[in-house]
């Protein structure tokens, strides 16, 4: 049950853990009432108002003044005249909206802007072939009175590589400088329509009634409404899951990049600024929400804002990355990754969460986050120790690069669906076609006692041949990383474990194995119940008769291992009986890299490893370590 807030179309304002005598009447227990139809102009209105407030109240979210504007917009009339809308060249600053929406996979007859049909589109954009979902943007946009939009289908020239190339790089100001973005996170195609019926405004989730006798007898009567309990309804754990918008590759820049958004879903209508966030049913104030708008675009965009953002209260329960400051390090030291870095990983994580239709489009469609992300890194690197001077180098930043090879594909995944084959390197977490993550540095937060850092590898140069030579974060089309550090020569071995899944692990000749995570599926090498299976997955030869023994000459793969860091944490404390406490670590991180297939005498990634358990057994993988300079392709 929540109470109807008193300011509507607003949430009223107050502490979010203040007590009160009525549970219903603090301000994490209210909400709005959902309107039955978001094309109805009650819902208009609403948003209207939410925008009107933005615009006179959030200095944060107005940014300075541009003279930016797109090459192109449609000019979408207004509510009381017939024109139909047509495409333009602004010639001076006009307030636009951007749309961020699913085009679908069944796009052959969707309406396109080509060099063909670019002269009659700036008499006229045939309404009948205006995809359905795009119709209601422009429906939007008339009742916001706001009159030019921004699509890329219709305002890129599609068949123009040069042009498209160009808009591509312009998309973060795009977004940045629209007065508002209009995102339809449902349904999954523009031919449907997002405007319509709002689920959460049926009678059966949205039920009111009045709360005669309160049990403050000071406090007037609450109007209550009854909505089931979202976390546990059945039917709306598909909702509380991603939306068809949100597994969209080309959206999380959409989504980061804007200072306001207007979001349509199916269920309710919901703001988000960097000021405030607010869904018409209230779930967003006390169930933590995994995704969505804030604190992240806010860090990126933070050198753009010309005041500093003053949050609303109450605030949302967000708990992801992108929403508190609470997930930057709250340790620091001598080579630490630093939080700006941490940031772009955190983007890098959630992106690979998500689709794309083409693997060239794989760095492309953040290239407008890395534009933003590269503000607020710092302007000298070499000042903090880094080296070189700051570069985007496929994804990664020469910043902190030797971290952020440290990516790991959290489940390998055959590569299909794909267009085509992708030229990026293989030291790119670009290359895969899988969701990364970035565990390297978990001692920061975990361990109990400090710990420190010991580089073991030497940055000697990273090139990149771009697809825009003078656009940094373009795509590429080829790279290189030449490292020097301890190399290990080790075989490789993939078997399914008790509970039948793949594991791979890696051991040099003293026939210590370690567990790694492979980039890629590869088929297994060992069959369960084989003799040697024990002994790859127990670390050591199990038998004594020499069953695991491994010569160079023998080394058929030719695969090495390279150190990239260690972490390792001094206790300064004895036990109780006086004895020196060991150290935490070394924890060890590594990558495994095969001889490359197109590239004599480099390398290719095709893993990476640590080793965790060093308070069971130290690690020996570099025992007989050699010092080599390799090159990565």
């Amino acid at each position: 049950m929540l109470h109807r807030s008193k300011d509507e179309p607003f949430y009223e304002s107050g502490d979010p853990n203040a007590e009160s005598t009525d549970i219903l009447r603090r301000p994490r227990a209210q909400a709005l009432e959902v309107i039955p139809d978001s094309s109805s102009k009650a819902a208009i209105d609403r948003a209207s108002r939410w925008l009107s407030h933005c615009l006179e109240h959030d200095e944060a979210c107005e940014l300075p003044n541009t003279e930016f504007m797109p090459k192109l917009l449609i000019d979408v009339g207004s509510e009381d005249d017939a024109i139909k809308p047509f495409l333009y060249k602004p010639t001076e600053v006009t307030p636009y909206t951007c749309l961020s929406y699913c085009g679908g996979s069944d796009t052959e007859d969707v309406l396109w802007t080509t060099a063909e049909n670019l002269e009659a589109h700036y008499e006229s954009i045939p309404w009948s072939k205006v995809p359905l979902g795009i119709r209601d943007a422009i429906i939007v946009c008339r009742g916001l009175k706001i009159r030019s939009l921004w699509v890329d289908s219709l305002c890129i020239i599609h068949d123009d590589s040069v042009a498209w190339r160009s808009d591509a790089a312009e998309i973060n100001r795009i977004y940045l400088y629209s007065r508002l973005s209009i995102a339809a996170l449902e349904p999954a195609t523009c031919k449907s329509r997002f405007l319509g019926p709002q689920k959460f405004a049926h009678p059966a989730w949205q039920s009111c009634f009045t709360a005669d006798t309160p049990l403050n007898p000071k406090e007037p009567p609450l109007e209550v409404f009854v909505r089931p309990c979202l976390a546990e309804n059945a039917e709306y754990k598909e909702d509380l899951s991603r939306s068809s918008l949100d597994k969209r590759g080309w959206s999380l820049q959409e989504s980061l990049i804007p200072t306001r958004r207007l979001c349509f879903n199916g269920n309710e209508m919901i703001w988000q600024c960097l000021c405030r966030t607010i869904c018409e049913c209230g779930h967003i104030l006390w169930k933590p929400q995994s995704s969505g708008f804030g604190r992240l675009g806010t860090h990126l965009k933070s050198k753009r804002l010309k005041a500093d953002v003053v949050l609303s209260d109450p605030q949302p329960a967000w708990q992801s990355w992108h929403q508190s400051d609470r997930y930057d390090y709250r340790r620091s030291g001598p080579g630490y990754p630093k939080n700006p870095y941490k940031r772009w990983r955190d983007i890098v994580v959630e992106y690979t969460k998500r689709g794309l239709i083409l693997r060239k489009d794989k760095l492309n469609a953040v290239s407008g986050l890395a534009m933003l992300a590269r503000e607020s890194l710092p302007e000298n690197p070499q000042d903090q120790g880094y080296g070189h001077p700051e570069e985007y180098l496929a994804g990664l930043w020469r910043g902190e690069f030797h971290f952020d090879l440290a990516w790991m594909v959290k489940s390998p995944v055959a590569e299909q669906g794909i267009a085509e084959r992708s030229s990026i390197p293989s030291w790119s977490w670009a290359s895969v076609n899988a969701p990364v993550t970035y565990k390297f540095d978990d001692p920061v937060e975990t361990w109990k006692h400090t710990p420190y850092l010991i580089e073991r590898v030497k940055v000697e140069s990273v090139t990149c041949m771009r697809e825009v030579t003078n656009e940094e974060t373009s795509n590429v089309i080829s790279g290189e990383a030449i490292l020097t550090g301890l190399i290990s020569h080790v075989k490789l071995a993939v078997m399914l474990d008790s509970g039948g899944m793949a594991k791979a692990y890696v051991r040099s000749a003293n026939l210590r194995s370690y567990k790694v995570k492979l980039d890629r599926p590869r088929s297994l090498t060992i069959l369960s119940g084989e003799r040697q299976s024990d002994c790859w997955m127990k670390g050591t030869c199990q038998h004594g008769d020499d069953c695991c023994k491994w010569t160079m000459e023998e080394h058929d793969e030719k695969l090495i291992c390279i150190v990239l860091f260690t972490w390792t944490a001094p206790v300064n404390k004895n036990d109780y009986y006086g004895n020196p406490r060991p150290n935490m670590g070394p924890e060890p991180w590594f990558l495994v890299l095969k001889p490359s297939t197109s590239v004599d005498g480099a390398f290719e990634r095709i893993g990476i490893g640590h080793h965790a358990h060093w308070d069971i057994e130290k690690c020996k993988l570099f025992e007989d370590e050699e010092l080599a300079t390799v090159k990565i392709v």
